[in-house]
């Protein structure tokens, strides 16, 4: 569990660094309302129904092997407690670099403003979280609802919760599963 918070850290530091670097500022971005927050565990918790819904279809059986051989035995030994503070961190520090610096950065450099900009971030998330292209689909399309969150809200909060509400509902459920299956 160290490893998993040791690199979500990074990840952190490695988007406040950039985005200080690229006068951005993530941390203002972020109003933590009842209704961001609210919304933000709502929508991410009922995404990562859907998402656990869509991937029990027959042709994602190779998504689900490569989950339970690769993924799931790296959270095997934890308490929800432990999974709960790894969707968390994920959620902040993912959402800090993809959403707060990355996506309002190239919304300034790249031609097409807003939707170019959340369609290449929500690439470059796809490809970091690629393991098979089912995966990387998967990833892109959470970026690209994470980015759009960020900008129909203009509060950084909303996709940090809406990411780690479905991280700890898939983290949740994938473990259950895991210990289900040993059983």
């Amino acid at each position: 569990m160290i490893q998993v918070f040791a690199f979500q850290f990074f990840l952190l530091g490695l988007g406040l660094a950039l985005a200080r670097w690229a006068g951005l500022d993530p941390v203002s971005a972020c109003q933590w309302g009842p209704g961001a927050i609210a919304m933000g565990i709502a929508g991410g918790a009922g995404m990562g129904l859907v998402a656990l819904r869509v991937t029990a279809h027959p042709v994602f059986r190779d998504l689900e092997r490569l989950i339970n051989r690769q993924v799931a035995p790296l959270f095997a030994d934890l308490s929800w407690q432990d999974l709960l503070a790894i969707a968390a961190m994920a959620g902040a520090s993912e959402e800090v670099l993809f959403r707060g610096m990355i996506q309002p950065w190239l919304a300034g450099v790249l031609p097409g403003g807003e939707w170019t900009a959340i369609a290449a971030a929500a690439t470059l998330f796809g490809l970091c979280h690629a393991l098979s292209p089912a995966y990387f689909m998967f990833a892109f399309a959470l970026g690209g609802i994470f980015g759009w969150a960020a900008v129909a809200t203009d509060n950084l909060a909303v996709p940090i919760m809406l990411h780690a509400a479905y991280d700890a509902v898939v983290l949740l459920d994938m473990t259950v599963r895991t210990t289900d299956d040993e059983k």
